[in-house]
């Protein structure tokens, strides 16, 4: 049996009269192709699903009656945070898509000493990286929605960061290891750096601030792949 269609609506949603549209309203009545009386899922993020049934369809329209609760899930006792040295546009949307799938709480771009230049973040860009957390969210039955927190300097990041923090450094201690001193509850944030990794005098300053330096395995990992397998290693 095909999985109903999910639609997130973040503004907030509860039984009743629901109206959808633009993206959405297409998504459910064009891409999926529903009609009166068929279902779908609705969440806002928080930790409900509700079953929605459709009253009405048009182009850019659609309306339905939010029913039944159907799933309700605490938030995850262990906070997941992922800072990725900002790469290209399509690889770090790339990272955001998969690391919100692997279950990432905040995905944070950060720049590094070695990170691309010219990657500089502007509102659409940010809120463009917002819609594909969303969609991946509706994607991969998640309840809560990630955060895309604004692009910082490395330094400046671990000044203001709160909870365990792991340097990912394939010369760091091997992940089996790290993995015991994680706490079970908390955030928990890993920072994966850029091609050719963090520079030493970086490294240093992570340690400084009290991070444990970790190696996420042998192999060398580009950056947005590192990304997605800190967040599932976390996760995990």
């Amino acid at each position: 049996m095909e999985a109903l269609p999910r639609v997130c609506v973040p503004e907030g949603v509860g039984p009743g009269a629901l109206e959808l549209s633009g993206d959405q309203a297409r998504h459910l009545a064009g891409s999926r192709r529903l009609r009166k009386g068929d279902d779908f899922l609705v969440f806002a993020g928080d930790g409900f699903e509700y079953r929605a049934r459709i009253e009405d369809t048009s182009r850019e329209r659609v309306t339905a009656t939010v029913g039944d609760l159907t799933r309700r899930e605490p938030p995850p006792a262990r906070s997941v945070e992922v800072w990725c040295a900002n790469v290209r546009a399509n690889r770090m949307e790339w990272a955001i898509e998969k690391c919100v799938e692997a279950g990432v709480d905040v995905f944070r771009p950060i720049t590094t000493e070695r990170s691309a230049r010219g990657q500089e973040l502007s509102e659409s860009r940010r809120e463009r990286w917002r819609r594909i957390a969303v969609e991946a969210t509706e994607q991969c039955g998640r309840l809560y929605l990630p955060v895309i927190a604004p692009v910082v300097a490395f330094r400046e990041a671990l000044e203001e960061h709160d909870g365990v923090l792991v340097v990912a450094n394939r010369d760091g201690r091997p992940w089996s290891e790290v993995a015991g001193e994680l706490p079970e509850q908390g955030p928990v944030v890993i920072a994966v750096g850029p091609e050719g990794g963090f520079s030493g005098d970086e490294v240093t300053s992570a340690v400084e601030a009290g991070a444990i330096v970790a190696s996420l395995g042998p192999n060398t990992l580009r950056t947005e792949t590192a990304a997605v397998v800190a967040a599932a290693l976390a996760r995990a």
